[in-house]
């Protein structure tokens, strides 16, 4: 319809019918750009004897619907009549408490034919997924870095070769020829013959250019993973899924993660509690909390906004509603006293119709899951005795003194440093520098019942609970410890922004000693007092201070951390208000 509405005749869109074919087999990204015939391209330029590219933006359309759709298991329910749509071009970020349902919901997403549930679900069937998974298996095949992500591409110029050699011995042209067209096809729509500039500009994007010649069995789980999310972009998926891709990935790796979100012109869905990319990345956020789904158009920074500012007016509502119900209850027991004095059939119809409206005006009441105050209560346990770290007099209860650690190359040679009593101290480094082994051997050494160790690798029998919640059992057990020392390996991984919050709350109030690996940088300046900086085989001591400042410095035009602190700051403040029942006090703070 839209090229009838621009045409100079009514027939000239029959003159090409592999207009409409090529139309309807590309990928449907922001823009979909389509070299016109050369019949069609002078009736649109009007006889000028010229080739030109003309760019068709399509109308948005629905690749994916919910509609009351609720699911569970046996042991859980995980959603009630919940209500979403994904619009093709949007960049969604599902976001909620650990054990929501978030991984369960994409993969009824991705495989709606093997769920059973109520409601209805519309997709778009001829849409390509992309899927990265929370944890990609690290391959071991000795192959460049490049040869990794050129792989797929190659394979599937070998196979278009191969038919093309089958054409000259089959009978059966017709069945060839459209196999033939299949790959081409394919080819086309994930733009096949500029594989080798897509790779180079995606490597370029992420900031890792510099893996382009190293094999892939020779760096780190970090590295692999974001070369894995590389190679589902170059893919071209008309939908991108990712579960928690930030997991495990060190600073600079979450950077490169969040530009290569930023650059994708397709639909991405994205599981993640990651605040960094939370800020920077997501022009909708999906909200699942307690059965229900809440759809925001717009970044993480507004839909904050907006949910305090809902908190308030609730709270101002209900204090209206506190003080309407009263009025209600003292009137119905008047009408009660009246009625059991005089026998009258219009006192008992009021009486009744009184009832009524207080029960409808009670369940008006119900709390609004997205807005209740999801917080952890995390407690270190105390510690008897201790000097404040920056004291002269504080004793020095963790001492390395020329470690050295390889595995199949050399990581740290000679490391040396002290820790002294009620320090908070983080480990930082590109993955693959040792961050994890130097923190476990340290505690190996150390290990008594006084340590506490949290490790990012834990195993139990609570398989159906999530990462998260598996995280959140593992800090419970600490906080119920003796531990005056603390050794925390990835703490924040896999939680929510409400338990990550709470987390750094019970670090930085912990009387104790804290050695922490983390790549959450959120965790780093709210937490660090000081920072051993693992690179070139070595440690670099700086101040928490510094370290944040390089940050600063080298990633960001603004402090989007001291804008986070705010944020946090905030919503406390809000929520402290509102449980005194001050609501027109927090409606000032917002």
């Amino acid at each position: 319809k839209y090229l009838q509405s621009i045409l100079p005749c009514d027939n000239i869109i029959e003159q090409s019918g592999s207009l409409v074919k090529r139309l309807r087999r590309r990928p449907l990204t922001a823009e979909t750009r389509v070299r016109f015939p050369y019949e069609l391209l002078r009736a649109l330029s009007y006889k000028r004897e010229c080739f030109f590219c003309v760019t068709i933006k399509y109308m948005r359309y629905k690749m994916i619907k919910f509609t009351d759709v609720s699911f569970g298991f046996p042991q859980k329910d995980l959603y009630n009549e919940i209500c979403f749509e994904i619009v093709a071009g949007e960049h969604a970020a599902l976001i909620g408490s650990n054990g929501t349902g978030k991984s369960t919901l994409i993969d009824i997403i991705i495989n709606t034919g093997d769920y059973l549930y109520e409601g209805k679900i519309e997709k778009d069937e001829n849409v390509r997924i992309g899927y990265i998974p929370q944890f990609v298996e690290h391959e071991s095949e000795e192959i460049s870095a490049y040869d990794f992500l050129a792989k797929p591409f190659v394979e599937l110029q070998k196979k278009s070769e191969a038919i093309c050699a089958e054409m000259e011995t089959a009978d059966e042209m017709d069945e060839v020829y459209s196999r033939y067209q299949a790959v081409l096809d394919e080819m086309d729509a994930i733009d096949a013959y500029n594989y080798d500039s897509n790779i180079r500009k995606q490597l370029a994007v992420a900031g890792i250019t510099a893996l382009e010649n190293i094999s892939i069995n020779k760096i780190s789980g970090g590295e692999f993973k974001l070369l894995s999310i590389i190679r589902n972009i170059l893919l071209k998926p008309q939908l991108l899924i990712m579960d928690e891709p930030d997991v495990f990935l060190d600073f600079e790796n979450i950077i490169g993660l969040s530009k290569l979100i930023n650059h994708y012109e397709g639909t991405i869905i994205v599981i993640t509690h990651n605040r960094l990319l939370l800020s920077q990345c997501f022009n909708k956020i999906l909200h699942l909390e307690n059965m229900e789904l809440q759809e925001f158009p717009g970044t993480f920074a507004e839909y904050n906004q907006a949910m305090l500012e809902t908190k308030v007016q609730m709270a101002e509502q209900a204090t209206k509603d506190a003080e309407w119900i009263a009025v209600q209850e003292k009137l119905i027991e008047r009408i009660r006293k009246d009625a059991t004095y005089i026998d009258s059939p219009t006192k008992g119809k009021q009486l009744k119709a009184r009832v009524s409206y207080l029960e409808r005006l009670q369940a008006r009441k119900c709390k609004n899951p997205f807005i209740e105050d999801h917080t952890y209560d995390f407690t270190f346990p105390e510690v008897e005795g201790e000097e404040e770290f920056y004291s002269e007099n504080a004793p020095v209860v963790i001492s390395v003194k020329d470690y050295s650690l390889a595995f199949d190359r050399e990581l740290l040679t000679n490391v040396s440093f002290e820790i002294k009593a009620g320090e908070k101290v983080v480990i930082v480094g590109a993955n693959g520098t040792g961050k994890s082994s130097l923190l476990r051997d340290i505690y190996e050494s150390m290990k008594s019942e006084r340590i506490g160790y949290y490790t990012q690798i834990f195993e139990d029998d609570s398989k159906k609970l999530s990462g998260g919640e598996r995280n959140i059992r593992q800090l419970r057990a600490l906080c119920e410890s003796d531990a005056e020392i603390l050794f925390l390996d990835e703490p924040s991984s896999h939680l929510d922004t409400y338990a990550q919050i709470a987390l750094e709350n019970a670090i930085k109030e912990y009387k104790g000693t804290v050695l922490m690996v983390t790549h959450d940088f959120y965790t780093v300046a709210n937490c660090a007092d000081r920072i051993l900086l693992l690179e070139n085989h070595t440690v670099r001591e700086q101040s928490g201070r510094s370290y944040r400042k390089s940050i600063y410095k080298k990633y960001f035009d603004s402090d989007i951390f001291e804008a986070e602190r705010i944020r946090v700051e905030k919503e406390v403040r809000i929520h402290s208000l509102l449980k005194e029942g001050k609501w027109k006090e927090a409606k000032n703070v917002l």
